[in-house]
């Protein structure tokens, strides 16, 4: 299964590179995740819950980021699994400017296994693209929330050092240090701040009327019929 497109944010490609790159943003932006772990340099655990029904479950993963050239692109590695199957693949993205907005180019492929492979790709196709969809809404509204925030007041400039002739001399060279462990950051996101499966319902029907905005005008026209015709009905009775 192979899934590309694009997305455009208004902010600089900095700051959304920034946002993609902090994981208290990530696990506010991936459709019901629970839980994300910092684990080492770029790789991450983390517990997902899906509602939507071709998909649906609770999926443990990992994901491993490679190829970083900021603020421009890097390349993901993804592996998860659940009752319902396994799940392994691969993406990249891409942040290009675009007059002070940011174009998000995104393509990626993907295996499934187990009951998942009997679902039908075309289905499986049709749930991931909605998901990234209203990920990536959720990552354009994190994104504006950052640029929205107030600048922090400038910290008062460092009193003048001394002359050089009164300092004082350097210290010997301490032997170099061995590089820190890496952080291990666990992010756990409070129910009313995960993206719930039926965030991602009216974010769907949201976009299919954003798309096609006669649809609304079918349906009340639909019901007005259905309504006369019942009422007329009646009248015959």
């Amino acid at each position: 299964m192979k899934i590309s497109g694009s997305y455009t944010i208004d902010a600089p490609r900095e700051v959304v590179w920034e946002a993609l790159n902090d994981i208290e943003v990530l696990a506010r932006i991936v459709p019901g995740c629970e839980r994300l772990e910092q684990v080492g340099d770029n790789e991450y655990e983390g517990t997902i819950k899906i509602g939507i029904q071709a998909i649906r479950g609770v999926y443990n993963g990992r994901i491993r980021i490679e190829d970083i050239d900021p603020p421009n692109h890097y390349k993901l590695i993804a592996s998860g699994k659940s009752a319902n199957g396994v799940v392994d693949g691969a993406g990249t993205v891409d942040l290009l400017n675009q007059d002070g907005k940011t174009l998000l180019v995104y393509s990626g492929e993907a295996q499934v296994g187990g009951t998942l492979a009997s679902v039908g790709q075309r289905l499986i196709e049709g749930a991931s693209r909605q998901l990234i969809n209203q990920s990536l809404k959720a990552l354009a509204e994190q994104v504006a929330t950052r640029v929205a925030a107030p600048v922090a007041v400038g910290v008062p400039a460092a009193a003048e050092a001394p002359a050089a002739a009164e300092a004082p001399a350097a210290p010997a060279e301490a032997p170099s240090a061995p590089p820190p462990a890496p952080e291990r950051r666990t992010v756990v996101v409070p129910p009313e701040e995960q993206l719930r499966p039926e965030s991602v319902i009216f974010g769907i029907i949201n976009d299919f009327i954003a798309e096609r905005p006669w649809a609304p005008w079918i349906i009340v026209a639909f019901l007005i019929g259905y309504i006369l015709g019942r009422s007329r009905s009646r009248r015959e009775r």
